[in-house]
């Protein structure tokens, strides 16, 4: 099937839901929230930098990526450090406050 270049760039541009991402990629949709909350935290990070702008319509609305910046997230996952070196601590290793105070001194759930 032949393609103009308009429809290629259609295709190119098209947007996907967060699911649709999620699956391209291989990460979970919590994986792609921290990475964007990681992004609001510290926007001067250079691997804050790699991450795309998504689309959204409106506050609670979906969020949608366009195809072409697949690579970019693609980008963002190898190159991020993981591990002991990993910078998305700040952002996944909150202590909760509120389920804490359900905690007795010997960590016996009071629900």
């Amino acid at each position: 099937m032949n393609l103009s270049r308009e429809e290629v760039s259609n295709v190119e541009d098209r947007l996907l839901n967060a699911t649709e991402v999620s699956l391209l990629i291989g990460s979970s949709l919590n994986s792609i929230n921290n990475w964007y909350r990681f992004k609001r935290l510290n926007p001067d990070n250079e691997y804050a930098k790699i991450l795309p702008d998504y689309v959204q319509d409106g506050s609670h609305q979906t969020r949608k990526w366009r195809q072409s910046d697949i690579g970019r997230l693609i980008e963002f996952k190898s190159k991020i450090p993981k591990g002991r070196n990993g910078i998305l601590g700040c952002v996944t290793q909150k202590w909760n406050k509120n389920s804490a105070k359900h905690y007795r001194k010997d960590n016996v759930y009071e629900g």
